[in-house]
């Protein structure tokens, strides 16, 4: 068992995971340990990049995958029925998200003050932020019941 004391450390952990691997989570919540059992997945199981080098190599990069928040996820997390977004899956060390303190589990529920129900509304947003030219994209996600702005600037992929 390691222990995770960064989003650095999670992101480089389950980078070293295959997809299909299972594992078991221990996590704080609440006060108190709570064990969550999650698959590990590729990009093939929904997980959109949102505005990814591997689209054009020239294009701005947060740096985080992103999965629909789909209602077992939703259960997992122990969200609102009525919560929308979309679920930071993946971050990665080296980009700005990273740097700008997204951590994997946050839900992005807003780019650029425009709210987003799904990942694919979510990257569409941050790759149109992007090509308007702006140097940072808005988000506002909710981690833990509480909602917050971060401001995440583009990277030069």
């Amino acid at each position: 068992d390691e222990v995770v004391k960064t989003p650095k450390d999670l992101s480089r952990l389950v980078a070293d995971l295959a997809p299909g691997d299972k594992e078991t989570l221990s996590v704080w919540r609440d006060g108190k340990s709570e064990s969550i059992n999650v698959t590990i997945g590729g990009n093939d199981t929904g997980v959109q990049q949102a505005a990814t080098e591997k689209e054009d190599a020239n294009k701005p990069s947060i740096g985080v995958g992103l999965a629909d928040l789909t209602p077992d996820i939703r259960e997992q997390m122990q969200l609102p029925e009525g919560t929308k977004g979309a679920v930071v899956a993946a971050v990665n060390p080296d980009k700005t998200a990273a740097a700008a303190g997204i951590q994997t589990g946050d839900i992005i529920v807003a780019v650029n003050n425009k709210a987003v129900g799904s990942s694919a509304e979510a990257k569409n947003a941050v790759a149109d932020a992007a090509k308007s030219g702006r140097k940072s994209v808005l988000l506002q996600i909710e981690r833990q019941g509480a909602k917050t702005l971060v401001a995440v600037p583009f990277s030069a992929a």
